[in-house]
């Protein structure tokens, strides 16, 4: 495609810059940063000299002087200012995505603080290496836990706490997320029953899928065997065989794992995900927690 180029030479006297790129847009000029000021386009069906007489046209009565060159591509010294401004825009929104990944960060290490974890080294390195934070940040917190940092005394109530976490987290593995919904607590006293409960030797800690899960630690001759049970292809199929195989007066999460055949790590990820849509509540049935199917659900 031809294209005819416009530099403008222009006076106090005159139509300012913006002006005179708003007579030519009628007529399909774009404006360039560098050589010169207009790029216009010659579509295939339009002759050159009438288009430089509509652009002389346009510029009539500005008080400007211009000169126009032609050419097939944009001369490699100019840039359309429209790439320009997109381009500030994508730094811009960048910009503001990372300064939101700090803010969630700086509120992580806020919690993590208020358990008496020092955080200095990774506050400095929240600043200046947000890429390295996340990957020491996944270690971190595991390694204050192995340690026993944050274990606290235990009472008659924190007993029952680490009983309630250690009956949902299993030998597959749980996330820190289900323990809080499945045992209604807050994400520091899950945290610091975990720490009690890893320093015990009951739990330990790895990641599957990104994602940090605890499981249980077995006796080699307490080892659940899988020989029967039949995992489910996908969430929602354990969802609904565990719904299926609940009792009338409700029932344990062994007693669903044996009933549906399903591994306890599925079984307490569809319960978590059934409680959080109102189709399952829970009980109390003395130290017994029990699942039973809402009224409602179908």
């Amino acid at each position: 495609m031809i294209k005819i180029y416009v530099k403008f030479q222009i006076s106090s006297d005159g139509e300012s810059p913006k002006q005179l790129v708003e007579r030519l847009r009628d007529i399909g000029g774009v404006p360039l940063v560098g050589e010169y000021d207009i790029e216009v386009p010659l579509q295939e069906t339009e002759r050159l000299f009438p288009k430089l007489e509509a652009i002389h046209r346009a510029l009539k009565g500005s008080g400007a002087y211009y000169m126009v060159t032609t050419g097939i591509e944009t001369p490699k010294a100019t840039a359309s200012q429209d790439i320009i401004e997109e381009e500030a825009r994508k730094i811009s929104d960048d910009q503001k995505m990372l300064e939101l990944r700090k803010k969630m960060y700086r509120a992580k290490l806020a919690r993590w603080r208020e358990m008496g974890i020092d955080t200095g080294t990774l506050e400095e390195l929240l600043e200046t290496d947000i890429e390295r934070f996340k990957d020491v940040s996944k270690t971190y917190l595991k390694e204050h836990l192995d340690k026993n940092k944050i274990v606290e005394d235990l009472t008659r109530d924190l007993k029952q706490v680490d009983e309630e976490v250690y009956s949902c987290v299993d030998d597959l593995g749980v996330t820190l997320e289900s323990i809080c919904r499945l045992c209604n607590l807050t994400e520091k006293d899950s945290i610091l029953s975990l720490g009690r409960l890893i320093s015990a030797g009951k739990i330990t800690w790895q990641t599957k899928d990104d994602k940090e899960v605890y499981m249980r630690i077995l006796p080699k001759k307490l080892a659940r065997s899988d020989e029967k049970v039949l995992p489910a292809h996908t969430p929602e199929q354990a969802e609904g065989r565990v719904l299926a195989n609940l009792k009338n007066r409700g029932s344990t999460v062994k007693q669903i794992c044996r009933d549906a055949r399903l591994p306890e790590g599925q079984v307490m990820s569809a319960l978590a995900d059934l409680l959080k849509s109102g189709r399952v509540k829970s009980a109390k049935r003395g130290a017994t927690t029990v699942y039973i199917r809402a009224p409602d659900s179908s």
